[in-house]
C-alpha cells in the first residue's frame, strides 16, 4: 500500500487520471449484475480513415426517475481521458420519453487517431440520464470501455473481415454508480490546489458521486 502510495505521488496529474480510468475499465470488466440497468452499443474501428464508429443500440431495466414511474431516458458519450482526446466533443443521442427500456438505434463517428486509442487509460466513457427540463439531468448509471479492446483496435486481431467486426463489437454494459469519496486517485488530484486540470476533473468526478445511488446507501 505505501509503494502504491508513493507511486502515485510522484505521478503527474495526468497520469493520476490515465490511472483512474484504468481502475475504471477494470471494475468495469469485474462488474456483476445489472442492478442499475445496462446499454447495448457497436464498436468498431477504422484504421483507413481512422473513425471510431459507435452505434447506441438500446438501454434495458433502468431504473425511473420521475415520479410517474418512468424516465426521459438519453446517453451522453465522451471520451476520456480529455488531455488525450481534446478536441474530440462529446455526444448525445435524442431523448427517449418515458422509457426505461428505450431503443435509440443511433450512430456516431469520432476521428481520432490509432495512437490516441491506444494511450493509457483511453476509454469511451458512457452515461446513461434522465432528462429534466426545469432540473439538473438525473444520473442513471455510467459505462467505461477500453478502447483497446474495440473491434479494429485490438492488437488480439488478426485481420478481422467486417462481418466479423460487427458480430465481435456489439457490447452489453451494465451501468454502475460510483461509491463516494472511495478513490484515492481522486483524494491526492483534490490535494494538488494548483493544478486547473486536476481540480477540474474531481469536481466533475465528485459531481457524479453526489447524484450516485451508492451514495445513499452509504
Amino acid at each position: 500500500t505505501l509503494k502504491a502510495l508513493l507511486t502515485h505521488h510522484s505521478m503527474t496529474s495526468q497520469q493520476l487520471i490515465e490511472k483512474f480510468f484504468k481502475r475504471k475499465i477494470t471494475e468495469q470488466k469485474n462488474y456483476n449484475g445489472e442492478k442499475y440497468g445496462a446499454v447495448t452499443l457497436l464498436a468498431t474501428y477504422r484504421r483507413s480513415d481512422q473513425r471510431l464508429r459507435v452505434d447506441v443500440l438500446n438501454a434495458l431495466k433502468l431504473l425511473p426517475m420521475d415520479s410517474n414511474g418512468f424516465s426521459d431516458p438519453f446517453v451522453h458519450l465522451c471520451l476520456e481521458p480529455n488531455h488525450i482526446f481534446p478536441e474530440v466533443e462529446p455526444r448525445c443521442t435524442q431523448i427517449k420519453r418515458c422509457d426505461l427500456n428505450p431503443l435509440f438505434d443511433e450512430t456516431f463517428e469520432f476521428l481520432v487517431s490509432l495512437d490516441q486509442c491506444l494511450a493509457p487509460g483511453a476509454c469511451l466513457v458512457i452515461t446513461v440520464l434522465d432528462h429534466d427540463t426545469l432540473m439538473t439531468d438525473d444520473f442513471e448509471g455510467e459505462a467505461f470501455l477500453a478502447l483497446e479492446d474495440v473491434s479494429g483496435i485490438s492488437t488480439k486481431e488478426e485481420g478481422p473481415s467486417l462481418q466479423s467486426e460487427t458480430l465481435s463489437g456489439q457490447k452489453r454494459l451494465p451501468l454502475m454508480h460510483p461509491k463516494p469519496n472511495e478513490d484515492s486517485i481522486l483524494k491526492l488530484l483534490e490535494s494538488r490546489k494548483s493544478e486547473r486540470e486536476a481540480q477540474a476533473f474531481v469536481k466533475k468526478r465528485r459531481q457524479r458521486e453526489k447524484q450516485s445511488q451508492e451514495a445513499v446507501k452509504s
